[in-house]
């Protein structure tokens, strides 16, 4: 049996302007732009599958976050709260942590097997949704081709 490969485009993003005029006047160059790994998963719910939910594999991610608004859609009941820090221990996030199933998807309908893996529900809805490497990062190899603009996830 082949391996599942599932192909993304790596995104670019331009930096803020203050990081672009900071580094220009502290070291007369360009800094560029950013490199942001879109991906697609498709989440279980008590009804089914949900369709393509657009996430960011984020490789610094510990656990994988979705918006408030989603633990309705999951139809979940049972959760522990939590909080949640980043580089910066002062920043942090409530969450409700649960254990949600989910699929990794592309747009042409290829989707991996089912996995499970421990998500954050933010307390709130203006959060980027992130998966982290939390039970994620043994089901598959990650590879990235900057050259070509493109990463795979290998199942």
């Amino acid at each position: 049996m082949n391996p599942l490969s599932l192909t993304y485009d790596i995104l670019e993003l331009p930096f803020n302007k203050e990081t672009v005029e900071s580094v220009r006047d502290n070291f007369g160059s360009d800094i560029g732009k950013a490199s942001v790994y879109p991906v697609y998963i498709s989440l279980k719910t008590s009804y089914g599958w949900t369709g393509p939910q657009r996430m960011i594999y984020d490789t610094g991610a510990v656990i994988s976050i979705l918006p408030f608004s989603y633990y309705d859609i999951l139809g979940l009941e049972k959760y522990a709260k939590a909080r949640l820090t980043g580089v910066d221990p002062q920043s942090h996030i409530y969450v409700r942590m649960v254990k949600v199933g989910f699929k990794f998807v592309d747009l042409q309908g290829k989707a991996s097997d089912e996995f499970q893996a421990w998500f954050g529900i933010a307390e709130r809805d203006d959060v980027p949704r992130i998966i982290g490497l939390k039970d994620v990062n043994l089901t598959h190899k990650f590879s990235v081709d900057a050259k070509n603009g493109i990463f795979r996830l290998e199942f």
